[in-house]
């Protein structure tokens, strides 16, 4: 009896394990954290030895692949990034000093997603050229492949 009772669990184990998480349909934006950030603080020792960009458990997507320093928007998801449905894109509207119209930029998530929930969009290149220019106001909105609205988030000033 003991030996069926303890297959009937590992079975009941085995299928708990085995079933897939529902696919978000929608996700919290918790905060946002923007600020500068030099090329130098995305250096890693695993960098040095291999001369390849180690992001670690880090989501970046930057507008210029080629350019680290920029002007950065960490998004706090309430759920991990990698449970994203594949495909998922960001858009980013931010109004800079630079120009009175709003800087548009998509941001297409990478296929393989580390056990993060913190999402860093960098402003880099041509496209944030003034180290210590401020954004005015920005919103950020993350899609699914088929552009359906997962979340939104903007500033204080985008209301106005």
């Amino acid at each position: 009896m003991r030996i069926l009772l303890l297959a009937f669990f590992s079975l009941l184990c085995i299928a708990c394990t085995s079933t897939k998480k529902p696919v978000l349909t929608s996700v919290t934006i918790l905060d946002i954290k923007p600020r500068y950030i030099e090329a130098e603080a995305f250096k890693r020792v695993a960098e040095y030895l291999t001369g390849k960009e180690n992001l670690g458990n880090r989501v970046i997507v930057r507008t210029d692949r080629s350019e680290r320093a920029g002007y950065y928007f960490v998004l706090i998801l309430d759920e991990q990034v990698r449970d994203l449905p594949a495909g998922t894109y960001i858009e980013g509207e931010i109004y800079s000093p630079q120009s009175l119209d709003a800087q548009e930029h998509t941001f297409k998530l990478p296929s393989e997603l580390p056990k993060n929930n913190e999402i860093f969009i960098g402003l880099t290149g041509e496209d944030w050229p003034n180290q210590s220019a401020i954004p005015a106001a920005w919103r950020f909105t993350i899609k699914n492949s088929n552009g359906e609205v997962l979340a939104t988030e903007k500033s204080y000033l985008w209301s106005f």
